[in-house]
């Protein structure tokens, strides 16, 4: 989750208006809790006690589900939804917190409601106004979306300006330790290295940390931000040769030799730019450690019965996921896809049975989309049925209409079954689309 959050803080808050702004004026295709669940009066989640927004958590169903392209499958979607509802909690987690130490002014919205304009060339506030009325928002709710992005790039912007770089974040030290678990033997062990005992023989004997005693104590190099607070702190006060007291931490009693220091390295960083480069990864760790406090004190609530299956069928307790998708059902009979999550969930278990009868309720239910029986194909292939797979497949052709794409996907699968007619009809349903995209490109210019 972090990994896409901090991507998005680099970017330019006007430049996350517009990308939205063209995901949502012209869609991706890709909604998320379909059937209507992630409508507005639907609650999804909520984040210390307040409701997440759902339209952010749809601008960012539509993000994740562009990077699968067009192999999207409706057991994809799952995914799609939990990773989405993960970005959006983080969001929201960090929206929170900006509203306590930062201010948007109405000047900011404008600029970026311009820019939006400029970028998809619409004309006037009015046609602003109707290009959101069609896909259910107002004028109102996109500042309001606007505002949030603003809000948490002035919360980064803040975090990062009051970073700063020290000495010691430019240097490496290469220290030696010896762990104990008691004061005690620790005050006894200081004392043989006060009567000049060798360090390192101490640390093979005492040491109770198995990955550096063997090794005489030696840690390696490692830089600022690195290490129990306690223990660095003493690591980069020493000089080289010399030895610490004696150290508590979580971890236990540490006695610390420091045996080197020097300049640090980044990979393909010249030694002009290493300020440069340890600022960045400062003000990255400095964020990663916020932002857990942050995550470690939120409550965080789960609504949404799908979105909550979701969580805890990825989390691994099957049978409470389960139980969610059974209610998500209830609640939204019409809804094909939470058959196959909940057809994906049994056959975790080992449940086949219940999985191919839920993948063929969703069949049941929205006989008119062709994914649903590639899904159930594929279920009937995987267990030895290779004829109903082929007829699941067949079916799926049928409603694909001018789908190309579709029909490359049920070529290659019609080519594993080896069915050589199937196989000799896909390619012909392809030629034939190819030939209309030819003719309907000379139609306008080849434009």
């Amino acid at each position: 989750m972090l990994t896409w959050f901090r991507k998005k803080m680099k970017t330019i808050m006007i430049v996350v208006a517009v990308v939205f702004a063209g995901s949502m004026f012209y869609g991706l295709g890709y909604q998320g809790l379909k059937g209507g669940e992630s409508g507005s009066s639907k609650v999804l989640a909520k984040v210390n006690g307040r409701e997440i927004d759902p339209m952010r958590y749809q601008e960012l169903v539509n993000r994740v589900a562009q990077n699968f392209g067009t192999n999207l499958s409706p057991s994809d979607m799952a995914m799609v939804d939990n990773l989405a509802l993960g970005q959006t909690i983080d969001f929201t987690l960090m929206k929170q917190a900006a509203e306590k130490k930062v201010k948007v002014s109405g000047a900011e919205i404008d600029a970026a409601l311009n820019s939006v304009m400029q970028q998809q060339k619409i004309p006037s506030k009015k046609e602003l106004e109707n290009a959101l009325k069609r896909i259910g928002l107002s004028l109102g709710q996109f500042r309001d979306f606007i505002k949030g992005d603003i809000l948490v790039q002035k919360l980064q912007t803040k975090m990062q300006e009051e970073i700063r770089v020290t000495p010691d974040d430019l240097r490496e030290v290469r220290a030696s330790h010896i762990l104990i678990t008691t004061e005690a033997e620790a005050k006894n062990i200081l004392q043989e290295l006060r009567q000049g005992a060798d360090f390192a023989a101490l640390a093979k004997k005492y040491s109770r940390d198995p990955g550096s005693a063997a090794k005489g104590g030696d840690l390696g190099y490692f830089s600022a931000g690195n290490m129990v607070e306690a223990f660095e702190k003493a690591a980069f006060a020493l000089k080289p040769g010399e030895t610490s007291g004696i150290i508590k931490t979580p971890f236990g009693y540490h006695i610390l030799k420091v045996t080197d220091s020097r300049l640090r390295k980044f990979p393909g960083v010249a030694d002009k730019d290493i300020e440069a480069a340890a600022l960045r990864e400062k003000q990255e760790k400095t964020f990663r450690r916020w932002y857990s406090e942050v995550r470690s004190q939120a409550k965080v609530e789960i609504v949404n019965p799908v979105l909550k299956g979701h969580d805890l069928r990825y989390k691994g307790q099957t049978a409470a996921a389960v139980e969610e998708y059974k209610k998500a059902i209830v609640q939204n009979p019409v809804n094909p896809y939470i058959h196959i999550y909940l057809g994906d969930t049994y056959m975790s278990m080992g449940r086949r049975d219940l999985a191919l009868a839920e993948y063929e309720n969703a069949v049941k239910v929205e006989g008119g989309n062709p994914d649903l029986y590639i899904v159930l194909g594929r279920v009937y292939e995987g267990i030895g049925e290779r004829t109903l797979a082929a007829d699941q497949y067949r079916k799926a052709s049928l409603i694909a209409g001018d789908n190309k794409d579709f029909h490359a996907k049920l070529l290659k699968l019609f080519q594993n079954l080896k069915r050589p007619a199937e196989v000799a009809r896909e390619q012909s349903e392809i030629r034939r689309l190819e030939k209309k995209e030819r003719f309907e490109k000379e139609l306008t210019g080849g434009k």
